[in-house]
């Protein structure tokens, strides 16, 4: 009886890991075969980059642009020449796009407002890069006040972000969108939690996948944010960014790349539909040592065992 029981769970697993993986296809249309990316800056990154990024194994690149940015031609430019370079290597794009500055409003209306001007630079973005594109997340991390600067979270997000999808949704629309880069994946009861209720049960085509990062986490929890996801959202969790830091305290650089060779490995088993490494270069303009010493390189391109690490469990059948 127990032997019968367990084929049978064995049987429903390999099941549903076909239809997640049938489904991982059909919810990103540009995104090939493999389902990991890794970001970029764009003010460093190259076509030597991007062929070095696909050699080793990513099928995308994730970077961010900042919309209260768009309107100046040489930061248009910066942009231009980030899609160009990821094209050279034919590695699509996740756009991660936010504002750097509290947004203009005191207001339910000023709120509103200000997220129908969001969702045309969205627009503008999707119609001249769309065939470049697997998904377009809106915004990075809201739920730590650094990224949300109009602060009140509680009460300022979902107003702007309902105008946003209230505003997509009279736009044709082809590239799938993500939100919203939490820090942290949604919980019982957790403030993103309250957000997406009132803004998924509003506007339910106006997402794709619930986007989080999940540093620090084990397999298991990971595994159970993406239950909790699709059971309260009815929409799949994907994984716009993990990294982690060479430190000392985590073992410097073979502590890393063992880090980094496990997460592959554990989240591969987990058939999440995306999942976007931190980083490809070290970042010199780092706040702190944690924060420069993320990259699968250093600052000036040299490979790190974290490179080989993921290089390894990428091309790994």
């Amino acid at each position: 009886m127990k032997s019968a029981h367990l084929k049978r769970l064995a049987c429903a697993l390999l099941a549903l890991s076909a239809i997640t993986q049938v489904h991982a296809s059909g919810l990103f249309p540009n995104l090939p075969a493999k389902t990991f990316g890794v970001q970029v800056k764009i003010q460093n990154f190259t076509a030597e980059d991007a062929a070095h990024i696909k050699a080793a194994g990513f099928s995308f690149v994730r970077f961010g642009v900042w919309s209260d940015s768009l309107s100046a031609k040489a930061y248009q430019q910066q942009v231009s020449d980030a899609f160009a370079a990821a094209r050279s290597a034919g590695l699509p794009v996740l756009l991660t796009v936010r504002a750097i500055k509290p947004l203009p409003a005191t207001s339910a209306t000023d709120l509103a407002t200000a997220g129908e001007s969001f969702a045309n630079a969205l627009s503008g973005l999707e119609k001249s890069y769309n065939t470049q594109l697997v998904a377009i997340e809106i915004w990075n991390e809201p739920d730590l006040e650094t990224y949300w600067p109009t602060r009140n979270f509680d009460t300022t997000f979902v107003p702007f972000m309902s105008a946003v999808c209230k505003s997509l949704q009279g736009t044709a629309q082809s590239t799938p969108l993500l939100g919203y880069g939490f820090a942290r994946p949604p919980t019982a009861g957790s403030a993103s939690t309250v957000a997406l209720n009132r803004i998924v049960s509003e506007y339910p085509k106006c997402l794709s996948a619930i986007s989080y990062h999940p540093y620090g986490m084990t397999a298991a929890q990971i595994s159970n944010a993406q239950a909790f996801i699709q059971q309260n959202f009815h929409l799949p969790g994907v994984i716009s960014e993990w990294g982690i830091s060479a430190l000392s305290s985590n073992g410097g650089n073979d502590g890393q790349a063992s880090k980094v060779g496990a997460f592959i490995a554990d989240v591969k088993k987990l058939n999440i539909p995306l999942t976007s490494l931190y980083e490809w270069r070290n970042s010199d303009s780092g706040s702190n040592e944690r924060e420069k010493n993320f990259g699968l390189l250093t600052a000036d391109g040299q490979p790190k065992p974290a490179k080989m690490a993921a290089e390894t469990q990428l091309n790994a059948q």
